[in-house]
């Protein structure tokens, strides 16, 4: 079977930065419920970009990958998915949008697997390649997720969560590897029985139709746990089957949740915190889009090179955790 790497990626980011400040004087306009600081403190974070209202998750991921497009040719393109945690509607399914927006013409379809949908994404993408489907395929992502935050003041700590939630696109090209770039090793598990600790209840069955319900919900405390007590025989278990050691790789790209979550990384895989890119400061928790945000930020500043050794560590609620090893 063919080698598959990642031939290009490339992300989109809103013009509108939202600070702490922001998010604090919305929130407090009715009641004084956040103390000043009090999202920096708990979350590390600093500020993060949100779409404006007419602006759609589909845009996000059209304007990620049309740089893509324009360089490798829109007719070259074999198969596009739209991998994220946000859509712009329950039917048809956003990928049909995004390819409309960037004039493809390939079959295409979502996939959707929470803050894993887009590694997820690479797992089928390259399936189809190794299996000789198609020989590329785009990924793409766009996350909305400004749109479930509440911020009229009527709040639990539930939604504390939501604060640290910005938007973002984001996309990939795979293709087949005729060199030393490559995707080795790749692994997933799901521990489902914990899929109530980050919802947004709204527009399924189960909450059709109540608006209260169309905003996020989180313990990331007792995911955190999870990923604890669930991720290093995980782990392990990858480092053993793949022949891959943590002293092997360059460069780690996670989900990222919170500053806390690159400590619970760090203790789960091995790898220190230098090694492990961070957007979460300028970007937050943009679910899908933020480990190939992670990855542009890295080869855009000559970071990641060729050759380079790299690990994804993804995270997701459900609970889902992935690892993928690839050389860049």
């Amino acid at each position: 079977m063919p080698n598959v790497r990642i031939a290009q990626v490339s992300s989109y980011l809103p013009d509108r930065v939202v600070s702490n400040e922001e998010i604090e004087q919305l929130v407090n306009e009715k009641e004084k419920l956040l103390a000043p600081g009090i999202l920096e403190k708990l979350f590390r974070i600093r500020e993060r970009r949100f779409a404006d209202r007419h602006v759609q998750t589909s845009d996000l991921a059209a304007n990620a990958a049309r740089p893509i497009v324009e360089q490798f040719g829109a007719e070259r393109i074999e198969y596009l998915i739209f991998a994220g945690a946000c859509s712009d509607l329950i039917e048809p399914a956003t990928a049909n949008i995004v390819q409309h927006k960037l004039g493809l013409h390939c079959p295409v379809f979502d996939l959707k697997n929470a803050c894993n949908s887009f590694v997820d994404a690479i797992t089928v993408a390259s399936s189809f390649i190794e299996t000789a489907i198609c020989s590329n395929v785009l990924i793409v992502t766009g996350e909305k997720l400004s749109d479930g935050v509440r911020l009229d003041g009527n709040h639990s700590d539930a939604h504390l969560a939501a604060f640290s939630l910005g938007d973002a696109g984001a996309a990939m090209l795979l293709t087949s590897s005729t060199d030393g770039s490559r995707i080795h090793f790749q692994k997933k598990m799901t521990r489902g029985q914990h899929w109530p600790l980050c919802t947004i209840k709204g527009g399924g069955s189960m909450f059709p139709q109540e608006p209260h319900m169309n905003y996020f919900e989180g313990s990331t405390a007792e995911l955190k746990s999870v990923i604890l007590e669930e991720g290093v025989a995980f782990v392990k278990e990858c480092y053993e089957e793949s022949g891959w050691t943590s002293g092997m790789i360059d460069h780690l790209f996670t989900h990222q949740v919170s500053a806390g979550t690159f400590r619970v990384v760090e203790q789960v895989t091995g790898i220190p915190a230098g090694r492990i890119t961070s957007v979460f400061e300028n970007f937050g928790n943009t679910a899908a889009a933020s480990i190939p945000l992670a990855i542009c930020d890295a080869v855009e500043a000559g970071r990641l090179k060729r050759g380079d050794k790299v690990m994804l560590f993804g995270i997701a609620a459900g609970c889902s955790l992935s690892i993928q090893f690839l050389t860049w």
